[in-house]
């Protein structure tokens, strides 16, 4: 979901830099894990399937026998990002600092908005009903949609 606050909300500081050379290099290496498993065309529906088959399986196997979810959880928010980011001009990805380590968001260069799409992966990841990824790109999307059209409403 879009997170939109204002500068003066101390209860949502996020400092959203530009990616780094290793954060570029990272996001584009998980990026082409998921564009190889979908044949070359990563839409909403092509990542969607995916994205529920692959946590089906991962679901399915026998909990001890369960490889560490991590790399899926990333691969799968860069893609969610990705299409995310291709419905809402203006969004690019950002390394955020809060508190602790460095995280992947999508963020407006103009106005107070930020998007945690592989943080909504780790979230939702095991959990997730069929078609979350649809519904999520079609939510997050429409809500910073939304946030824009406010924020360049004259006041």
């Amino acid at each position: 979901m879009p997170h939109p606050h204002t500068p003066a909300d101390d209860s949502h500081t996020v400092q959203v830099d530009p990616l780094n050379a290793a954060e570029q290099v990272w996001a584009a290496q998980h990026r082409e894990i998921i564009t190889g498993l979908c044949a070359g065309t990563v839409d909403t529906q092509t990542l969607g399937d995916l994205f529920d088959r692959v946590q089906a399986i991962w679901l399915q196997s026998e909990e001890r026998d369960r490889t560490d979810p991590e790399s899926l959880v990333h691969a799968f928010g860069v893609s969610l990002g990705d299409l995310v980011a291709q419905r809402v001009p203006m969004l690019v990805w950002g390394s955020a600092r809060a508190d602790g380590a460095p995280e992947l968001v999508l963020t407006h260069p103009e106005i107070d908005l930020v998007v945690f799409p592989v943080a909504a992966v780790a979230e939702s990841w095991g959990t997730a009903p069929v078609g979350w990824v649809k519904d999520y790109v079609e939510e997050t999307a429409g809500g910073a949609l939304a946030v824009i059209a406010v924020a360049h409403q004259p006041h």
